[in-house]
């Protein structure tokens, strides 16, 4: 297991603090052990793909057919909108989805469910989102393994149901190149003079992100830091920095998500990392009252497959990075120096965000 993340502060690396970064202690403080913040880089070197007997997988597209499709419930429109093209076109069932913003999901599907009108069958959620999925009793337990998945890419919390990761992703900066030539090095180097007034943060992914920083440094170092990026070097807190950032009024994104194509594809948003930045692994899970509980099997064991995984990387560039797509992008990106989300560390890192944001924001929403 690397340990990398043991060479994050700033007196370990070559690139020298800034005077103003200095004011912080920028010494790591691990809530758990290094290798529990490695650990989920496991994810990202499994490459063992999706394979069913096929008589196994004739008798289950059979049932998945009779039940009349499947219904997904996630964050992207534009990637179920893909895989269910994609899904029906390889196995004649129809399929459908919604994209709810992270911020309202949970609180979607539990409503969904008390009112007693069942909709989903598979949700997609971020392993700390899955969390509370199955803390409110709202996921299926399912034999995944005899559906010809990879035991590595199932996880399970006790007895309240179990998940398949199927894509693998990350917490991104980006910089517009024809206003920023030095990138912040490290997470404190943000607090240079130099980027006054430059910064926007998207506030749900801001709040979110801290939630894996405040596993590698202090929690409490965190919340200064992060008043003092607000308070004194200017760093605009909103819903979305995408037209700030390309248009140069605000050409630094801190804490931004993923390679996205909007960006990337200017020729001039360059994606960089500092140390300590989190990987999120999503998974699907069977409702408990799934209307088509067999469609629902198909779909899921079928994205975890490569070709799936292929697909949501071509629609939303996140996929699976061990089927070697990941790099053709960012060629540059060391997944050493991440915090990931795995079985180790979800709860956790779930606290430190409710933490963050009541501590830096007062519980404000």
């Amino acid at each position: 297991m690397s340990l990398a993340l043991l060479s994050c502060s700033d007196g370990q690396t070559n690139e020298a603090p800034s005077d103003t970064a200095s004011i912080f202690d920028t010494s790591i403080s691990p809530s758990l052990p290094i290798e529990s913040l490695n650990s989920g880089r496991t994810f990202s070197l499994l490459k063992a793909d999706w394979k069913l007997d096929p008589m196994r997988l004739n008798r289950l597209v059979k049932a998945a057919r009779l039940e009349g499709g499947i219904y997904w419930s996630g964050y992207n429109q534009v990637q179920i909108d893909a895989w269910c093209a994609a899904f029906t076109n390889e196995f004649d069932v129809p399929c459908s989805g919604r994209g709810v913003s992270a911020r309202q999901i949970i609180t979607s599907l539990a409503a969904e469910s008390d009112a007693k009108q069942p909709k989903t069958d598979v949700a997609y959620l971020s392993m700390s989102q899955m969390a509370q999925y199955f803390d409110k009793g709202l996921a299926s337990t399912t034999d995944w393994e005899s559906l010809g998945i990879n035991q590595s890419k199932i996880w399970s919390d006790g007895e309240r149901g179990n998940a398949v990761g199927v894509i693998l992703s990350q917490y991104t900066h980006f910089a517009n190149t024809n206003y920023i030539q030095e990138m912040p090095a490290t997470i404190f180097d943000w607090a240079d003079p130099q980027y006054k007034g430059l910064i926007c943060a998207p506030d749900f992914l801001l709040r979110a992100g801290n939630g894996f920083l405040g596993l590698l440094y202090d929690p409490e170092v965190m919340i200064q830091l992060h008043r003092h990026l607000i308070d004194e070097n200017d760093m605009l807190v909103t819903n979305d920095c995408d037209a700030l950032l390309v248009s140069g009024e605000r050409p630094l994104t801190y804490m931004g998500y993923g390679l996205p194509y909007n960006l990337l594809d200017t020729g001039y948003i360059e994606p960089f990392w500092n140390p300590g930045l989190g990987a999120n692994l999503f998974s699907h899970a069977i409702a408990a009252d799934a209307p088509h509980p067999n469609a629902a099997k198909l779909f899921t064991a079928w994205s975890s497959s490569q070709r799936a995984a292929d697909i949501s990387w071509q629609s939303i560039r996140q996929g699976w990075p061990a089927y070697g797509t990941l790099h053709e992008v960012a060629p540059h990106f060391d997944y050493d120096k991440m915090v990931f989300e795995s079985t180790d560390t979800y709860r956790l890192r779930s606290a430190r965000t409710r933490y963050f944001q009541e501590k830096l924001f007062e519980g404000k929403r």
